[in-house]
Protein backbone atom coordinates (compact mmCIF):
# COMPACT_ATOMS: atom_id res chain seq x y z
CA UNK A 1 0.00 0.00 0.00
CA UNK A 2 1.83 3.35 -0.73
CA UNK A 3 1.95 6.32 2.04
CA UNK A 4 -0.01 9.57 1.41
CA UNK A 5 3.55 10.87 0.46
CA UNK A 6 3.96 8.62 -2.29
CA UNK A 7 0.70 9.20 -3.58
CA UNK A 8 1.12 12.84 -3.84
CA UNK A 9 3.90 12.84 -5.73
CA UNK A 10 2.25 10.68 -8.16
CA UNK A 11 -0.41 13.03 -7.97
CA UNK A 12 1.68 15.58 -8.74
CA UNK A 13 2.57 14.31 -11.76
CA UNK A 14 -0.63 13.49 -13.08
CA UNK A 15 -2.28 10.14 -11.67
CA UNK A 16 -5.68 11.12 -11.36
CA UNK A 17 -6.24 7.79 -9.49
CA UNK A 18 -3.42 8.26 -6.87
CA UNK A 19 -5.29 11.61 -5.95
CA UNK A 20 -8.61 9.40 -5.39
CA UNK A 21 -6.99 7.44 -3.51
CA UNK A 22 -5.78 9.80 -0.86
CA UNK A 23 -8.98 11.82 -1.09
CA UNK A 24 -11.05 8.70 -0.22
CA UNK A 25 -8.12 7.51 2.66
CA UNK A 26 -9.30 11.00 4.02
CA UNK A 27 -12.60 11.81 3.41
CA UNK A 28 -14.20 10.51 6.66
CA UNK A 29 -11.98 12.73 8.66
CA UNK A 30 -12.41 15.88 6.47
CA UNK A 31 -16.04 15.38 6.85
CA UNK A 32 -15.87 15.01 10.33
CA UNK A 33 -13.81 18.18 10.44
CA UNK A 34 -16.69 20.23 8.69
CA UNK A 35 -19.49 18.73 10.88
CA UNK A 36 -17.75 20.60 13.03
CA UNK A 37 -17.81 23.63 11.70
CA UNK A 38 -21.34 23.89 9.65
CA UNK A 39 -23.63 21.29 11.88
CA UNK A 40 -25.62 18.43 10.37
CA UNK A 41 -27.01 18.98 6.78
CA UNK A 42 -25.54 18.96 3.03
CA UNK A 43 -23.22 22.28 4.16
CA UNK A 44 -20.27 19.48 5.48
CA UNK A 45 -20.25 17.11 1.95
CA UNK A 46 -20.60 20.47 -0.28
CA UNK A 47 -17.31 22.08 2.18
CA UNK A 48 -15.41 18.49 1.34
CA UNK A 49 -16.59 18.91 -1.89
CA UNK A 50 -15.00 22.01 -2.61
CA UNK A 51 -12.28 21.23 -0.93
CA UNK A 52 -11.25 18.64 -3.10
CA UNK A 53 -11.92 20.78 -6.05
CA UNK A 54 -9.31 23.46 -4.84
CA UNK A 55 -6.97 20.28 -3.85
CA UNK A 56 -7.08 19.62 -7.61
CA UNK A 57 -5.60 23.37 -8.50
CA UNK A 58 -3.21 23.00 -5.46
CA UNK A 59 -1.81 19.65 -5.43
CA UNK A 60 1.35 20.82 -7.40
CA UNK A 61 2.22 23.22 -5.06
CA UNK A 62 2.38 20.84 -1.67
CA UNK A 63 6.53 21.14 -1.48
CA UNK A 64 6.14 18.21 1.75
CA UNK A 65 3.95 15.77 0.47
CA UNK A 66 4.87 13.88 4.38
CA UNK A 67 2.10 16.61 5.22
CA UNK A 68 -0.72 15.98 3.31
CA UNK A 69 -2.72 15.38 6.24
CA UNK A 70 -2.63 18.79 7.93
CA UNK A 71 -2.56 20.40 4.24
CA UNK A 72 -6.43 19.29 3.38
CA UNK A 73 -7.13 19.78 7.04
CA UNK A 74 -6.23 23.02 6.17
CA UNK A 75 -8.35 23.89 3.02
CA UNK A 76 -11.59 22.29 4.85
CA UNK A 77 -10.81 24.66 7.76
CA UNK A 78 -10.43 27.44 5.44
CA UNK A 79 -13.46 26.46 3.18
CA UNK A 80 -15.90 25.77 6.41
CA UNK A 81 -15.02 29.63 7.78
CA UNK A 82 -15.82 31.17 4.28
CA UNK A 83 -18.90 29.02 3.95
CA UNK A 84 -20.16 30.60 7.33
CA UNK A 85 -18.76 34.24 5.88
CA UNK A 86 -20.66 33.18 2.88
CA UNK A 87 -24.19 32.88 4.97
CA UNK A 88 -23.83 36.16 6.31
CA UNK A 89 -22.36 38.23 3.58
CA UNK A 90 -23.23 36.66 0.43
CA UNK A 91 -19.15 36.71 -0.86
CA UNK A 92 -18.58 33.24 -2.24
CA UNK A 93 -16.12 30.22 -1.32
CA UNK A 94 -13.72 30.86 -4.44
CA UNK A 95 -13.54 34.42 -3.59
CA UNK A 96 -12.27 33.50 0.05
CA UNK A 97 -10.45 31.11 -0.24
CA UNK A 98 -8.84 32.00 -3.70
CA UNK A 99 -8.65 35.59 -2.30
CA UNK A 100 -10.17 36.62 -5.87
CA UNK A 101 -11.36 39.97 -6.45
CA UNK A 102 -14.60 39.21 -8.74
CA UNK A 103 -14.06 42.77 -9.91
CA UNK A 104 -10.90 42.74 -10.96
CA UNK A 105 -9.01 41.90 -14.41
CA UNK A 106 -9.35 38.38 -15.91
CA UNK A 107 -5.88 36.47 -15.39
CA UNK A 108 -6.41 33.43 -17.50
CA UNK A 109 -9.09 31.94 -19.55
CA UNK A 110 -10.48 28.76 -17.74
CA UNK A 111 -8.64 26.70 -20.86
CA UNK A 112 -5.07 28.03 -19.87
CA UNK A 113 -5.68 26.75 -15.93
CA UNK A 114 -6.73 23.35 -16.93
CA UNK A 115 -3.33 23.17 -18.86
CA UNK A 116 -1.56 24.13 -16.10
CA UNK A 117 -2.70 21.41 -13.84
CA UNK A 118 -0.90 18.49 -13.64
CA UNK A 119 -4.08 16.47 -13.75
CA UNK A 120 -5.17 18.14 -17.16
CA UNK A 121 -6.29 15.05 -18.89
CA UNK A 122 -8.37 13.83 -16.28
CA UNK A 123 -9.94 17.23 -15.54
CA UNK A 124 -10.95 18.16 -19.39
CA UNK A 125 -12.02 14.27 -19.43
CA UNK A 126 -14.45 14.82 -16.80
CA UNK A 127 -15.41 18.29 -17.88
CA UNK A 128 -16.22 17.29 -21.14
CA UNK A 129 -18.97 14.37 -19.33
CA UNK A 130 -21.08 17.05 -17.68
CA UNK A 131 -23.89 17.93 -19.87
CA UNK A 132 -23.25 21.25 -21.65
CA UNK A 133 -24.92 23.98 -18.91
CA UNK A 134 -22.89 22.17 -16.00
CA UNK A 135 -19.92 21.88 -18.14
CA UNK A 136 -19.68 25.76 -18.52
CA UNK A 137 -20.34 26.86 -15.69
CA UNK A 138 -18.29 24.82 -13.86
CA UNK A 139 -15.54 25.91 -15.76
CA UNK A 140 -16.06 29.76 -15.71
CA UNK A 141 -16.96 29.22 -11.67
CA UNK A 142 -13.79 26.37 -10.67
CA UNK A 143 -11.77 26.84 -13.73
CA UNK A 144 -12.04 29.96 -14.67
CA UNK A 145 -11.65 34.06 -13.32
CA UNK A 146 -15.62 34.40 -12.74
CA UNK A 147 -15.55 33.80 -9.03
CA UNK A 148 -19.22 35.19 -8.28
CA UNK A 149 -22.52 33.93 -8.83
CA UNK A 150 -23.49 37.21 -10.50
CA UNK A 151 -20.94 37.20 -13.14
CA UNK A 152 -21.22 33.85 -14.28
CA UNK A 153 -25.38 34.74 -14.48
CA UNK A 154 -24.29 37.84 -16.41
CA UNK A 155 -22.53 36.11 -19.01
CA UNK A 156 -24.95 33.15 -18.99
CA UNK A 157 -27.81 35.07 -19.09
CA UNK A 158 -29.70 32.89 -16.28
CA UNK A 159 -30.89 34.18 -12.70
CA UNK A 160 -28.14 33.29 -9.90
CA UNK A 161 -30.52 30.32 -8.68
CA UNK A 162 -29.88 28.63 -12.39
CA UNK A 163 -25.91 29.28 -11.35
CA UNK A 164 -25.80 27.93 -8.08
CA UNK A 165 -28.07 24.70 -8.68
CA UNK A 166 -25.76 24.03 -11.48
CA UNK A 167 -22.81 24.46 -9.89
CA UNK A 168 -23.79 22.22 -7.22
CA UNK A 169 -24.39 19.59 -9.80
CA UNK A 170 -20.90 20.08 -11.45
CA UNK A 171 -19.15 20.15 -7.96
CA UNK A 172 -21.00 16.60 -6.99
CA UNK A 173 -19.95 15.20 -10.14
CA UNK A 174 -16.32 16.53 -10.48
CA UNK A 175 -16.15 15.40 -6.77
CA UNK A 176 -17.56 11.89 -7.12
CA UNK A 177 -15.92 11.68 -10.26
CA UNK A 178 -12.44 12.49 -9.02
CA UNK A 179 -13.13 9.60 -6.08
CA UNK A 180 -14.54 6.71 -8.31
CA UNK A 181 -10.64 6.73 -9.55
CA UNK A 182 -9.73 5.46 -6.49
CA UNK A 183 -11.75 2.22 -7.57
CA UNK A 184 -9.10 1.89 -10.47
CA UNK A 185 -6.47 1.30 -8.06
CA UNK A 186 -5.62 -1.37 -5.41
CA UNK A 187 -6.18 0.21 -1.71
CA UNK A 188 -6.48 -1.18 1.87
CA UNK A 189 -8.94 1.61 2.38
CA UNK A 190 -11.59 0.31 -0.31
CA UNK A 191 -11.68 -3.57 1.67
CA UNK A 192 -11.69 -1.19 4.97
CA UNK A 193 -14.83 1.07 3.67
CA UNK A 194 -17.03 -2.11 1.99
CA UNK A 195 -16.77 -3.83 5.10
CA UNK A 196 -17.23 -0.62 7.43
CA UNK A 197 -20.06 -0.20 5.44
CA UNK A 198 -21.92 -3.82 5.36
CA UNK A 199 -21.02 -3.97 9.39
CA UNK A 200 -22.75 -1.34 9.89
CA UNK A 201 -26.07 -1.53 7.21
CA UNK A 202 -26.03 -5.01 9.02
CA UNK A 203 -26.08 -3.29 12.41
CA UNK A 204 -28.80 -1.32 11.46
CA UNK A 205 -31.04 -3.93 9.71
CA UNK A 206 -30.48 -5.64 13.28
CA UNK A 207 -31.35 -2.47 15.52
CA UNK A 208 -34.92 -2.05 13.66
CA UNK A 209 -35.68 -5.77 13.96
CA UNK A 210 -35.44 -4.64 17.91
CA UNK A 211 -31.86 -5.43 18.78
CA UNK A 212 -28.38 -3.59 19.42
CA UNK A 213 -26.45 -6.49 20.05
CA UNK A 214 -23.86 -5.56 17.14
CA UNK A 215 -23.86 -2.47 18.07
CA UNK A 216 -23.15 -3.18 21.53
CA UNK A 217 -20.63 -5.13 20.44
CA UNK A 218 -19.11 -2.27 18.63
CA UNK A 219 -18.07 0.06 21.28
CA UNK A 220 -15.39 -0.06 23.73
CA UNK A 221 -16.96 0.15 27.46
CA UNK A 222 -15.05 3.61 27.96
CA UNK A 223 -16.86 5.35 25.38
CA UNK A 224 -16.66 9.13 24.98
CA UNK A 225 -19.77 9.81 23.71
CA UNK A 226 -20.66 13.96 23.08
CA UNK A 227 -23.21 16.05 21.02
CA UNK A 228 -23.63 18.86 19.13
CA UNK A 229 -23.82 20.78 22.70
CA UNK A 230 -21.29 18.68 24.63
CA UNK A 231 -20.20 15.71 25.98
CA UNK A 232 -22.14 13.38 28.09
CA UNK A 233 -20.68 11.60 30.98
CA UNK A 234 -22.81 8.23 30.62
CA UNK A 235 -20.62 6.98 27.97
CA UNK A 236 -21.79 3.53 26.58
CA UNK A 237 -24.12 3.09 29.18
CA UNK A 238 -26.30 6.23 28.73
CA UNK A 239 -26.08 5.09 24.47
CA UNK A 240 -27.84 1.74 25.81
CA UNK A 241 -30.33 2.71 28.51
CA UNK A 242 -31.38 5.91 27.20
CA UNK A 243 -31.09 6.48 23.70
CA UNK A 244 -31.38 2.99 21.94
CA UNK A 245 -33.25 1.31 24.52
CA UNK A 246 -35.79 3.98 24.62
CA UNK A 247 -36.14 4.73 20.91
CA UNK A 248 -36.71 0.97 20.22
CA UNK A 249 -39.16 0.96 23.14
CA UNK A 250 -40.90 4.42 21.29
CA UNK A 251 -40.79 2.31 17.79
CA UNK A 252 -38.35 4.20 16.09
CA UNK A 253 -36.16 3.21 13.42
CA UNK A 254 -32.77 4.49 11.69
CA UNK A 255 -32.08 4.20 7.99
CA UNK A 256 -28.46 4.72 6.83
CA UNK A 257 -28.51 6.98 4.07
CA UNK A 258 -24.40 7.66 3.82
CA UNK A 259 -21.47 5.92 5.48
CA UNK A 260 -17.62 7.54 4.67
CA UNK A 261 -14.97 5.75 6.03
CA UNK A 262 -11.04 6.13 6.58
CA UNK A 263 -9.11 4.45 9.10
CA UNK A 264 -9.59 5.56 12.12
CA UNK A 265 -12.99 7.46 11.60
CA UNK A 266 -16.20 6.73 10.23
CA UNK A 267 -19.21 9.03 9.29
CA UNK A 268 -22.87 7.97 9.20
CA UNK A 269 -25.60 9.77 8.20
CA UNK A 270 -29.21 8.60 8.86
CA UNK A 271 -32.68 9.16 8.92
CA UNK A 272 -35.29 8.65 11.49
CA UNK A 273 -38.42 6.80 10.83
CA UNK A 274 -40.18 8.04 13.72
CA UNK A 275 -43.73 6.05 14.62
CA UNK A 276 -47.11 7.46 13.61
CA UNK A 277 -48.58 8.24 16.64
CA UNK A 278 -45.24 10.12 17.74
CA UNK A 279 -44.10 11.80 14.45
CA UNK A 280 -41.56 14.24 16.04
CA UNK A 281 -39.79 11.48 18.70
CA UNK A 282 -36.48 12.55 16.82
CA UNK A 283 -35.18 15.09 14.45
CA UNK A 284 -35.93 13.60 10.72
CA UNK A 285 -31.82 12.94 10.55
CA UNK A 286 -28.97 12.53 11.99
CA UNK A 287 -24.70 12.74 11.01
CA UNK A 288 -22.44 10.21 13.99
CA UNK A 289 -18.93 10.52 13.75
CA UNK A 290 -17.22 7.57 15.58
CA UNK A 291 -13.53 7.28 16.35
CA UNK A 292 -12.01 4.17 16.17
CA UNK A 293 -8.69 2.86 18.25
CA UNK A 294 -8.07 -1.23 18.73
CA UNK A 295 -10.87 -2.72 17.20
CA UNK A 296 -13.73 -0.86 18.62
CA UNK A 297 -15.45 3.09 18.42
CA UNK A 298 -13.80 4.86 21.41
CA UNK A 299 -15.41 8.18 21.43
CA UNK A 300 -18.45 9.42 19.16
CA UNK A 301 -20.05 12.57 18.26
CA UNK A 302 -23.29 13.18 16.79
CA UNK A 303 -24.77 15.89 15.18
CA UNK A 304 -28.47 17.31 14.86
CA UNK A 305 -30.19 19.27 12.77
CA UNK A 306 -31.78 22.40 14.13
CA UNK A 307 -35.61 21.60 14.66
CA UNK A 308 -38.26 23.51 12.65
CA UNK A 309 -41.02 25.47 14.12
CA UNK A 310 -43.12 23.08 13.42
CA UNK A 311 -41.05 20.13 15.09
CA UNK A 312 -41.29 22.00 18.30
CA UNK A 313 -45.74 21.93 18.66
Amino acid sequence: MFSDAQLVKMAQSGDAASLGVLLERHRASLHSLALGFLGHGPGAQEAVQDAFLLVLHKIGQLEEPQLVGAWLRSIVRNVCLSKLRERRSGVTVAELVEGRNPKGPVESSAEETVDRLALRDWVWTAVSELPDVLRVTAMLRYFGSYASYEEISIILGVPMGTVKSCLSQARAKLADGLLKTAGLAYDEARLLSDARTRFFTEAYDEFNRGSYEMFAGAFSRDLVLGYSGGDTDGGLAFLIHHVWEENLQAGVKLHPTNVIVSKDVTVIEADFENPREDPFHCPPSTSLVCFHGDGKIRRMRQYYPPRTESQHR
